[in-house]
């Protein structure tokens, strides 16, 4: 079996193309909550120098601000569309696996690459057609590889059809020798410093290393990395955990805030949407941390920060229990006189929701909750996701973030409702 990569190409900003065609050929740039810094650039805005991270203010000292659009990220726009991406693809290649909100792996026969080729580009066409979003896909023996395939699918000019299959010995070899260390999937940049001061500048020289040398000098998970430049799937070997270790939600607010009511309602709402993440995952925890956070950069207000960590009767994904505990936490840690900008709640010690040991002490109906989180979760997947909700999570007030850059005629939210995405389109052909 071989992997394929699908990458989502500058996915927030060809989301914001999406319902503003007028941004195509453009300088786009999205900012992060409260208009802060770019996490997503358009290839013209990276033609400008303008680089990933950048504060919206710093803009200025790459290029004539006026000439880049600057819009604010809209979340549930992009949740919704990657969604229907991976709805697709699920429905046309199996074994899929989700890696981020625009990337996905799946495996696919090792010994007819060609075909496999001439199918995946007809799928790149397909979405383009059906979603409107433009994918590439790199397609190799292991996921580490399938990556850097996806990479040059993006970027190479010669590719037209969005596809890169890296599968001959050679052809691995060349592209390792021009592949920079740094460009290597699961390398930190901390881990990259250490193997540039060895002398170790591309990725096929962090290849040609020792096993036992990379796995004593770094770590097993290096080491198997290694493995996957060459080629090997190191899949079954380190597979992927089924639950995170934590869930966290946060936010930082548009301003400072000093009313308690205000902040009270932003844990509540956060400790909503990580009990719904929770139940997405079939899991749940045991443990739920709230913390506070003032604003450390304005030197004429004091500043204060904590944290307050309890310990739950019984593990459980109830939205009523975590929010519950989440203000109980924040009860203990907030205090008047000081001004708020950031608050978060982290749930952690999850496990699996089947086999969970009940504590006799614990007076919950978990079997009526359980239920009526179901239905909950049932409504909103049907009518929308702020259909059944908390109240401050239906009505954010005064802790919602600034965001002020909304292209012109592109704020709809809700689109494609009834859509119903045909099988079957074009096909091409590329070869490495």
């Amino acid at each position: 079996m071989m992997y394929g990569l699908v990458d989502c190409n500058n996915f927030f900003v060809s989301c914001e193309r999406l319902f503003n065609p007028s941004l195509e050929g453009k300088a786009v740039v999205v900012l992060s909550g409260n208009d802060g810094c770019v996490i997503a650039r358009s290839n013209e805005a990276k033609r400008l120098g303008i680089p990933m991270g950048c504060p919206a203010f710093q803009i200025k000292r790459h290029t004539n601000p006026a000439g880049v659009i600057q819009l604010s990220a809209r979340h549930v726009l992009y949740r919704d569309i990657s969604q229907r991406v991976m709805t697709y693809l699920a429905s046309r290649v199996e074994h899929i696996e989700v890696y981020s909100i625009d990337e996905a792996f799946f495996r696919l026969p090792y010994d007819e690459v060609e075909r496999n080729h001439t199918f995946l580009a007809g799928l790149v066409a397909e979405i383009r057609r059906c979603i409107g979003i433009p994918v590439s896909v790199g397609f190799a023996p292991s996921r580490t590889l399938a990556k850097i395939a996806s990479h040059i699918a993006k970027k190479h000019p010669a590719i037209k059809d969005g596809v890169y299959w890296l599968v001959r010995p050679e052809a691995i070899d060349i592209i390792l020798r021009r592949t920079p260390i740094e460009d290597v999937w699961g390398l930190g940049r901390r881990l990259c410093g250490r193997l540039r001061d060895e002398g170790v500048t591309t990725a096929a020289q962090f290849a040609a290393l020792p096993g036992k040398r990379v796995r004593a000098e770094f770590s097993i998970s290096t080491e198997r990395t290694r493995r996957e430049l060459l080629g090997e799937d190191c899949v079954a070997s380190n597979p992927i955990a089924s639950a995170h270790k934590s869930i966290m939600n946060s936010r930082t607010f548009g301003s400072v805030i000093t009313d308690k009511v205000a902040v009270r309602d932003a844990v509540a709402c956060f400790a909503e949407r990580v009990a719904k993440q929770l139940r997405d995952e079939h899991c749940v925890a045991a443990s739920v941390t709230t913390y506070l956070r003032g604003d450390r950069f304005r030197e004429d207000l004091p500043f204060y920060s904590n944290s307050c960590r309890l310990t739950l009767p019984t593990p459980t994904n109830d939205t009523l229990s975590i929010v519950k505990y989440a203000v109980q936490a924040f009860e203990h840690i907030f205090r008047d006189g000081f001004s708020y900008r950031k608050a978060g709640v982290l749930l952690t010690d999850i496990t699996p929701e089947h086999g969970v040991q009940l504590n006799v002490f614990d007076t919950t109906d978990i079997g009526r909750r359980r239920k009526l989180m179901e239905r909950v979760d049932a409504i909103n997947r049907s009518i929308g996701r702020k259909a059944v909700g908390l109240v401050p999570s239906l009505h954010p007030g005064e802790w919602s973030p600034k965001q002020s850059h909304f292209a012109e005629g592109s704020r709809t939210l809700r689109f494609f409702s009834g859509m119903s995405l045909p099988r079957g389109g074009a096909h091409a052909d590329h070869a490495d």
